[in-house]
């Protein structure tokens, strides 16, 4: 189990799911704040919470949501899975399923996030004024890697560039806990390990995803110039490389 001193989105995302805890699985930004709570560094902020859900245990966790004040979002292109309270939004997201019903039917679909339904790949997640009580399940780092690659290049709504806080986070996860990616190696699974390996080599070769990734650098104050952003990032994934891949 993972205790965290947790960030104010994670403790209302935990507040928020209350005895959902462990029908969900956090993945996202808010997952990168668990993996690096214990770290001294800046990420991007944000108000969105990301979850994996079991299809068929999609309606109780709506249920769950609009019983307890969230709203579905007004913006037609996420309103089948995006809930708000406040600022605070939590989108749900599912794995493929054949015959999706009800709310399930709504969610974005994608086989990547099987990997974060895999339990082996899941940490219980404890706050320390309370360090025996799970509140939250969150992917492991390596697996948030994975995830993160399978997201690089996708573009938001309304938007024409990538995102480029998916490229940051890869690289905070390899450099302020290569230790944990390391260990999670052995219970990874294929996937998770080829994509994990992806996204080393694209943030150590020095095209775009690099670029992306120390632009954001930049923008964070964790560089003074792109040229010395790229450096750091490509140094980064090379060491971390040479630890997972050899």
């Amino acid at each position: 189990m993972r205790t965290v001193r947790p960030s104010a989105l994670v403790a209302e995302a935990a507040d928020a799911l209350a005895d959902m805890c462990d029908r969900v699985v956090l993945i996202g930004a808010a997952a990168v704040d668990v993996a690096l709570a214990a770290e001294r560094t800046s990420i991007t902020p944000t108000r969105d919470v990301d979850l994996v859900v079991e299809t068929e245990r999609v309606a109780e966790v709506v249920t769950h949501l609009e019983t307890s004040s969230f709203e579905r979002s007004d913006l037609p292109h996420e309103r089948g899975f995006t809930w708000v309270r406040g600022d605070l939004r939590v989108q749900l997201l599912r794995s493929f399923h054949p015959f999706p019903k009800g709310p399930a039917a709504r969610l974005p679909a994608n086989p990547v996030f099987g990997m974060a339904a895999n339990p082996a790949h899941h940490d219980a997640v404890a706050f320390e004024a309370e360090p025996r009580r799970i509140r939250l399940l969150c992917v492991r780092p390596l697996c948030l890697v994975a995830l993160k690659e399978a997201a690089f290049g996708r573009t938001r709504h309304g938007e024409e560039r990538p995102a480029e806080r998916d490229y940051h986070d890869v690289h905070l996860l390899f450099r302020h806990v290569p230790g944990e990616l390391l260990d999670d190696m052995p219970r990874a699974s294929y996937e998770v390990r080829q994509r994990a390996q992806g996204a080393v080599e694209l943030l150590a070769d020095g095209g775009e995803a690099t670029a992306a990734a120390a632009r954001q650098m930049v923008l964070t104050g964790e560089a003074d110039t792109q040229r010395e952003a790229e450096a750091a990032v490509r140094r980064t994934a090379a060491s971390v490389g040479r630890r997972l891949f050899g």
